[in-house]
Formats: structure tokens, C-alpha cells, sequence
């Protein structure tokens, strides 16, 4: 092989080695933009969320306007949209069920009640996914984190415990082993977080 060749398979060797890096550099800006687009979407699909709870909410109030209140609002505010409507109706739905006789005057104008104000069960299926995601608690990895934080906890480290903070109200708050001891820890946690938020 004379000296040209060479050059010639060296300076095509080096092209190739110069294509595979520049094509792993785009890759990677792609795959970044990519993860960055993704968070961005999934931000968004949140707050659109949240939007539409929103509006779905004062829909409810101004649809309502001309007609004289069952009952009128305390000073407490919703810590999420529709919060305290969604509470109220659901202890009257749990009355309905469990203690109220049938067919009664009570049957009739809690039916009544949770029929016209849309009762969506939203607060039962929070209730029953704390549960799932806390019965077999063992560490605070990313996924039960990440799945606390979007029912609106602020997890913080305090010490050997996680501190959960309810929507940021110091009112509602409560620790969790980092490690517990106990088998039952996760369920307890849950029962708990269920009966006091």
C-alpha cells in the first residue's frame, strides 16, 4: 500500500471518528431538548388540569348565583379547586351510605344534594390511592415521593423522618420513618393521612 493510500484511509478513518462523535453530540442535545420538552408538557398538562377544575368550580358557583345557597362559605379556602365542595359532598355520600336509613327524608335530600352538585367521588379515589401508594411503604423512593408530591404534599428531610406538609398548610402535617420498623408503617401512615387531611 503506497503512502496516498494511506493518507486517503487515515483521512476517511478520521472523517468517520469526526461523523460519530458529532452525531452522538446531536443525539445527545436531542435526547436533553427532548427530556426538557417532556417536563414542559407534562407542567403544562398539570396546570391545564388544575384549570379545568378551576372552571369547572366557579362554573358551578355562577351557574348557581341565582338560586339561594344550602349553605354559605366559612373563612376556610379551598386548598385545591373544588376542595371543599368535593369534602362536604363527601361525607353527606358517606352518610347516604352507611347510616342513613332508606327510604327516608334524609335519603332523599342527600341523594338530592350530591346528584346536583355533580359529586365526582374525587376525595374517596384520593383516599383509596394515599392507601395503595402507602400499604406496603417501606423507603421513600422517586415514584412514592413524586406520587405524594401530586396529591400536594411538600416532603422535607427532618432527620431520621420525612416531614408532609398538606398544600403547604403547617396545619396538616406528619412524619414518616425513613426507615420504619414496622410492617404495618405504610398502612398506619395512610389511615392516618386519610382520617386527617
Amino acid at each position: 500500500m503506497n503512502a496516498i493510500s494511506r493518507d486517503r484511509l487515515e483521512s476517511q478513518r478520521e472523517e468517520r471518528e469526526l461523523a460519530e462523535t458529532e452525531k452522538e453530540q446531536v443525539y445527545s442535545e436531542f435526547d436533553d431538548e427532548l427530556k426538557t420538552l417532556q417536563e414542559r408538557i407534562d407542567s403544562l398538562t398539570q396546570e391545564n388540569e388544575a384549570l379545568r377544575a378551576e372552571n369547572a368550580g366557579l362554573h358551578s358557583k355562577f351557574g348557581e348565583m341565582d338560586k339561594r345557597p344550602v349553605l354559605v362559605m366559612g373563612d376556610e379556602e379551598d386548598l385545591y379547586p373544588g376542595e371543599i365542595k368535593e369534602l362536604v359532598l363527601s361525607v353527606l355520600a358517606d352518610e347516604l351510605e352507611c347510616r342513613v336509613a332508606k327510604p327516608s327524608r334524609r335519603s332523599e335530600v342527600f341523594s338530592d344534594l350530591i346528584e346536583k352538585n355533580d359529586y365526582q367521588g374525587v376525595y374517596r379515589k384520593k383516599k383509596a390511592e394515599i392507601q395503595r401508594i402507602l400499604n406496603n411503604y417501606t423507603i421513600m423512593d422517586a415514584k412514592t415521593r413524586k406520587a405524594l408530591q401530586d396529591f400536594g404534599f411538600r416532603i422535607e428531610e427532618d432527620g431520621k423522618h420525612y416531614r408532609l406538609t398538606y398544600f403547604g398548610d403547617d396545619r396538616y402535617n406528619t412524619t414518616v420513618a425513613k426507615t420504619p420498623s414496622d410492617a404495618r408503617a405504610g398502612k398506619n401512615i395512610a389511615h392516618y393521612i386519610v382520617r386527617e387531611f
